[in-house]
């Protein structure tokens, strides 16, 4: 159901490029970067469109919805790429960053132009304030990306917090906010499943945190010398000397699997991990009471914290 939902809104995108974009290269350009995101976690466009049910919605309406959230989705991705300089994977050659950035512009717009397809199908207030809250929660993911590009970067633990809660926080709820419109539900009731989404974007990403820092792979936070939440839970709350340590294997991490192995063990030892799997665990409680029972009267939302926020038994054994 999910595969097939978003391919549902991938051909919707593709349609109102041909409609929206004459210029023959900007918009085989612009298709080329949906066809990449073409599978890329359709589990999350059918969390929006289970919003839209829970809420009393019919699941055909949502799909502009959706897609206005995709074309944000895929912006956030390509502008945060060229902020941290690795576009390679979007564009090479010449002006490789700049060709990136003008894509992501060009998506941030493809958003507001999927959101007035759905303009008929709502009340006049009801859709200036779906299209007020997109474009709120534009500002806030790029207050949450402006903190990263500070001098200082994101350098504490509270900095960080603050950042995953206007990144992937807002994000999700903003996710199960819009699907909600579309069942016409009143601005309190809105609230409650933004809440939702933001407590479970913010659990999502603290799993992906564990994930990438404690497991070995060819995606480990470690060798790329990404700081998340095990960073700076280590460098904030352990004893001085251990800090010191820490940071001298943190400068090796990315040559040496020796280096990367005493990280962590010295994050277990200090419980970095026993940290992530309680907040994660907060979160996913706040969550499952941020709805009331008339919000998700069948448990659609509810099953999504069972199926994504669960960590795996052989992380636990350890």
């Amino acid at each position: 159901m999910d595969d097939a939902f978003a391919a549902a809104v991938h051909a919707f995108l593709r349609e109102l490029v041909t409609h929206a974009i004459p210029t023959p290269a900007y918009a085989d350009a612009i298709t080329q970067i949906l066809s990449i995101f073409e599978r890329v976690h359709p589990e999350t466009l059918g969390l929006i469109r289970t919003a839209c049910v829970a809420a009393g919605g019919s699941a055909g309406s949502v799909t502009p919805i959706a897609a206005a959230w995709r074309s944000l989705h895929i912006a956030a991705r390509l502008l945060d790429d060229a902020e941290d300089d690795d576009v390679t994977y979007w564009q090479k050659g010449n002006n490789a960053a700049a060709r990136t950035i003008n894509l992501g512009t060009g998506f941030i717009s493809l958003a507001n132009l999927a959101l007035l397809r759905a303009e008929n199908s709502f009340s006049t207030g009801q859709y200036l304030n779906l299209s007020r809250r997109f474009n709120q929660i534009i500002l806030v993911m790029a207050e949450g990306q402006h903190l990263d590009l500070l001098p200082r970067g994101i350098d504490a633990l509270e900095t960080y917090w603050l950042h995953i809660q206007n990144k992937s926080g807002a994000f999700f709820g903003l996710a199960v906010e819009a699907g909600a419109h579309c069942g016409a539900a009143p601005q309190e009731t809105l609230a409650r499943y933004y809440k939702f989404g933001y407590n479970l974007g913010v659990a999502l990403q603290l799993i992906n945190d564990l994930n990438g820092f404690f497991q070995e792979n060819a995606h480990s936070d470690l060798a790329s010398g990404k700081r998340t939440l095990p960073f700076f839970f280590i460098t904030e709350f352990a004893p001085p000397s251990v800090r010191k340590d820490f940071r001298s294997l943190w400068r090796q991490a990315a040559h040496s699997q020796d280096a990367r192995r005493q990280i962590r063990q010295i994050a277990r030892d200090h419980g970095a991990d026993a940290y992530i799997v309680a907040e994660i665990a907060r979160l996913q409680v706040i969550a499952h009471y941020s709805l009331q029972a008339k919000d998700d009267p069948e448990g659609l939302l509810s099953g999504y914290l069972q199926r994504w926020l669960t960590i795996p038994d052989d992380f636990l054994a350890h």
